[in-house]
């Protein structure tokens, strides 16, 4: 009877641990939680798993996404490189300030204050003058910015991200793209910020397999 007992114990483990990996598995749907995209793109395959965030200064929901999917990031191991891209939405100038910022290496510690500058102080910085002031005000070196600001970097880097906005056909901010291949965002999973990190993961699951 014990035998039996254990028997019977046994196959309702491997029956519910089957059923687990199953709804592991399937527990984000393409077309739904994220989708696939075209393979006809310019985007630089690497031997590690690129994460790319679309964003602008300039939206809510991107400056609300920021503090969680920043922790994120800063947790991910050495075989996944995630990047920040603003969009040229509405004022070229965010998305210059921005790749400025970041060629001066000073993106994570000013991206959070232009977000409350724009969206908390409503300042435009739509110019590149009042942007210099409140670059300024922030104890940023004016001629050291205005160099960055003018280079051919700043440049390329508007350059790239704008293409790729184009050939991952992004409508909209956030959105995400792992590796060339998966789209996803907040927007796709009700807005929940905590499901669009899972989906990551998922997807970064996925490419590892591959």
């Amino acid at each position: 009877m014990i035998k039996n007992f254990a028997d019977k114990f046994l196959k309702l483990t491997i029956i519910f641990g089957c059923c687990s990996y199953a709804f592991a598995m399937s527990a984000y749907d393409e077309g739904i939680d994220y989708e696939i995209i075209s393979d006809k793109h310019a985007f630089a395959d690497t031997r590690k798993i690129e994460v790319i965030e679309f964003f602008w200064f300039g939206c809510p929901h991107c400056k609300n996404f920021y503090p969680s999917l920043s922790r994120w990031a800063d947790q991910l191991d050495d075989e996944v490189e995630f990047r920040k891209y603003h969009v040229p939405f509405r004022e070229i100038n965010h998305q210059k300030l921005f790749f400025t910022l970041k060629k001066m290496n000073l993106d994570k510690d000013v991206v959070p204050r232009v977000f409350i500058a724009m969206q908390n102080k409503r300042l435009p910085l739509k110019n590149f003058l009042d942007i210099l002031f409140w670059v300024e005000e922030q104890g940023i070196d004016s001629k050291e910015f205005e160099k960055n600001w003018n280079s051919k970097e700043v440049r390329n880097s508007m350059d790239l991200a704008t293409k790729l906005m184009g050939e991952f056909k992004i409508t909209g901010v956030p959105q995400l793209v792992v590796d060339g291949v998966y789209r996803t965002g907040p927007s796709m999973v009700g807005g929940s910020h905590r499901k669009a990190i899972k989906v990551l993961d998922f997807l970064i699951d996925k490419r590892r397999s591959n």
